[in-house]
């Protein structure tokens, strides 16, 4: 049994990054561990635990205010840690004594208060995904052939059954189910292939689903049935590929995006908003995963695994012993449309993302003629061109959004309509 009890206080350190003033911000934290962080999970945002270097498992029941050294086992890492609940969880540390490479299996029935340490066989294989479906029917992946399963807490662990597909023995590098009956898994080495797996029957069996050139390293449920993942490239040799899957994995399909790098985490905000680790860059979607942008961390720090507590708060770590916070801005949540659909209500751009022109629909519903503005912004709050500034009387109104001469870039930009003292502002995506 290890236990070590240390509160540990999270400093701001530097910058915070505003990608639009009305929006949100990624801000960055210093804390006094200086390990990598790497790991992330997620029950709440009064229980949050996260997982590096030096086997590190930092725990925060206060929305990442202050963290809590739950584990520490030097020349180790944590390459995985799974909870059913905010009491039962389980973690894999790997690391050497020297000769060979080893692996320990934590296990908490407490929240981590106390993590109880039993070795896995065979050695000199390395674990990098742990899953339970309950309290005593889990999963683990690795390299070496290393998919097992098993059915008495981690006592024993069995081979699961693949199919004989020639990348079905590919490593293993996160397991996950999207509810008691369908897992999925990713994986693959670095160079050599890409592989996806799918579970019909609670991970009795494992169906190759698809390979690709590079690797997968995590995957997002978007709904019931939709999965996204990212294939990646260590030396940016290739671009990176998007697999997307809406009928549980019966068929995927795939493409390219022109972004070189490695994605070892991903997590959705909002059903339709995707954000994904991308080494020192973050790379996110807004319509589903079907069109990418990639924005650079504070400070470009190598950042590799990302969570949203909701769609106000998120979560990623990174090199020595950083932590980046997203926060929704509180003005952005007052002046939501929402509060003021008596008066007015903005609709998405269309179509979206766009080449050229789009085209931006409102409509006013007021007594008498309001001042009404509306203006299009860059990712960094600054105004690109003022499609209006009138005064507009009730109605439905569709204005027209041409390029032609502002010489813009492919990214995420915003237009923001504003009646009287309220506002509304939207994402819209140009792709040239």
């Amino acid at each position: 049994m290890h236990k070590i009890k240390f509160i540990l206080f999270v400093n701001i350190f530097f910058l915070t990054i505003t990608v639009f003033s009305q929006t949100y911000q990624w801000q960055l934290f210093e804390t006094q561990v200086k390990a990598n962080l790497k790991q992330i999970f997620v029950v709440d945002s009064l229980n949050i635990w996260i997982g590096g270097d030096s086997a590190y498992i930092l725990y925060s029941s206060n929305k990442g205010s202050s963290w809590t050294i739950q584990n520490y086992y030097p020349a180790y890492e944590i390459t995985d840690i799974f909870f059913l609940n905010k009491n039962q969880g389980w973690a894999i540390e790997n690391g050497s004594d020297g000769i060979n490479v080893l692996n320990n299996i934590l296990f908490t029935n407490d929240g981590g208060e106390n993590w109880i340490r039993k070795r896995f066989r065979p050695d000199n294989v390395t674990l990098y995904t742990i899953c339970f479906l309950d309290s005593l029917n889990g999963f683990v992946g690795g390299d070496q052939n290393i998919f097992h399963f098993t059915t008495n807490a981690g006592e024993n662990w069995y081979p699961v059954q693949r199919d004989t597909a020639i990348f079905s023995q590919f490593p293993v590098r996160k397991i996950r189910f999207i509810n008691d009956n369908y897992g999925f898994a990713v994986g693959g080495y670095f160079d050599f292939g890409g592989v996806l797996w799918h579970s019909t029957n609670n991970g009795f069996n494992w169906i190759t689903d698809s390979a690709y050139a590079d690797p997968f390293f995590d995957m997002v449920f978007i709904d019931s049935t939709t999965i996204i993942t990212i294939a990646s490239d260590i030396e940016r040799s290739y671009p990176s590929a998007v697999f997307k899957s809406t009928n549980l994995g019966t068929t995927w399909n795939f493409f390219e995006i022109p972004y070189y790098g490695v994605s070892r985490g991903i997590a959705k905000r909002t059903i339709n908003e995707i954000w994904g680790t991308f080494q020192n860059e973050f790379i996110y979607s807004l319509d589903r995963g079907d069109s990418w942008i990639t924005i650079s961390t504070p400070r470009d720090i190598v950042v590799y695994d990302i969570e949203f507590i909701d769609s106000t708060f998120g979560i990623s770590v990174a090199d020595s012993g950083y932590i980046i916070f997203y926060r929704l801005l509180p003005d952005l949540v007052e002046s939501d449309f929402s509060l003021d659909e008596k008066n007015f209500h903005l609709y998405q751009n269309f179509p979206n993302p766009f080449n050229s022109s789009t085209n931006i629909k409102f409509t006013i519903r007021t007594e008498f003629g309001e001042i009404v503005t509306l203006k299009v912004y860059d990712s960094l709050g600054k105004k690109v061109t003022t499609l209006i500034e009138d005064i507009l009387k009730s109605g439905n109104y569709q204005i027209q959004f041409i390029i032609d001469d502002l010489q813009l870039s492919s990214g995420i930009y915003f237009f923001q309509l504003q009646v009287g003292s309220k506002s509304k502002t939207l994402p819209m995506i140009l792709l040239r």
